[in-house]
């Protein structure tokens, strides 16, 4: 299995737009292993498995760019000697590199859990890697297969203006179910990337009905472009890319870039995104933790009630939702989404037939 594994790998990794499903079945009946820093091995131990519910260090690569992290996977243990040596990682004093295996299907859930993740790499060799995204890496974690082929967004802004004189390229794609000459519209000057960026797409209108489509990945290098250059839109450049990571389902990115306002006088802003984002990503604990926090710092920001008290429900913690309830009703009198929460957490709470 590890081989059919590694020849699937190999295949995803040659041409990102091919057919994945039998890559999918087979991660979901392969055993995985990760990169983790830990106590050295006992005399005698030759294998370590992780819990499901266990708390662990896993090593993770920084996207230079965009601030999420990448999680290597491995198709075998000897995958994870191979990448330690190839990049000369060190383990500090008394701690050292291993890896961890996990039963097949496992370890797209225990990766999720890990803050400002991206996405998983599934490294082969030193020049092999296919990426798995967040969303389908969710996926994967429910055991189900993700649909193949691109995904594809729509704009998330109101609208793309790009100054005159800008360059700009234009080529093909290959054509898919529905649409039979898709156009591929790139700003070289904004930067470059990668092959494996098609399989995540946003539609660009072109007017009189024509449209083109561009990576997400370097939908975010233009709009980065356009703010250098000063055009319009220039002065909404954070809420246009934080709109557009969520709306792109890049959730690691956008965590990163949330903490990042926060710690830079934005805070705020930042605890605003970073409680959609923990609300989107089911975590839950981290949303209501948040907001509590927020509610008291930041009282007349409506968004920490409403993803707090949505963050409790979920959680199953319904009388503490039902006491914010109140006093986010207090603070905010007349609104229709604290008090259809309200009536939700009363119905919820009435003995039944009554």
């Amino acid at each position: 299995m590890v081989e059919n594994l590694e020849h699937l790998l190999h295949r995803a990794a040659l041409d990102p737009r091919a057919d994945r499903a039998s890559l999918y079945k087979e991660l979901l009946r392969s055993e995985t292993y990760l990169l983790t820093l830990d106590e050295p091995l006992l005399e005698g131990e030759t294998k370590r498995v992780t819990r499901a519910d266990a708390l662990f260090p896993v090593w993770a690569d920084k996207d230079p760019e965009l601030g999420g992290v990448w999680v290597p996977v491995f198709p075998a243990r000897d995958r994870v000697r191979e990448f330690v040596a190839a990049r000369r990682l060190q383990a500090p004093k008394g701690k050292e590199f291993l890896w961890m295996g996990h039963m097949p299907g496992q370890v797209f859930s225990l990766v999720r859990g890990v803050r400002r993740f991206a996405g998983l790499k599934l490294y082969l060799d030193a020049e092999t890697a296919v990426e798995i995204s967040w969303a389908e890496a969710r996926i994967l974690a429910g055991g189900m297969m993700p649909v193949d082929g691109p995904a594809r967004h729509e704009l998330p802004i109101e609208r793309l203006i790009i100054p005159p004189g800008v360059r700009l390229s234009f080529g093909t794609l290959r054509p898919w179910a529905g649409e039979a000459k898709p156009i591929l519209l790139t700003m070289p000057e904004a930067g470059k990337f990668h092959t494996e960026d098609i399989r995540r797409l946003v539609r660009l209108p072109l007017g009189e009905g024509r449209h083109a489509w561009t990576p997400c990945r370097h939908f975010l290098q233009i709009l980065h472009r356009l703010k250098t250059l000063g055009g319009n839109g220039a002065e909404r450049f954070v809420e246009n890319l934080l709109s557009s990571q969520l709306a792109f389902e890049m959730y690691g990115d956008a965590e990163a870039l949330c903490e990042w306002l926060a710690a830079r006088g934005h805070e705020a802003f930042g605890w605003m995104g970073l409680a959609a984002i923990y609300g989107r990503t089911g975590r839950f604990d981290d949303c209501a933790a948040l907001c509590r926090r927020a509610v008291v710092k930041y009282p007349s920001e409506r968004t920490f009630h409403v993803n707090g008290l949505r963050a409790l429900i979920a959680l199953g913690r319904r009388e503490e939702a039902a006491e914010r309830a109140e006093i986010a009703a207090r603070l905010f009198p007349g609104d229709c989404t604290l008090a259809e929460i309200r009536r939700e957490l009363a119905q919820a709470a009435a003995p039944h037939g009554a």
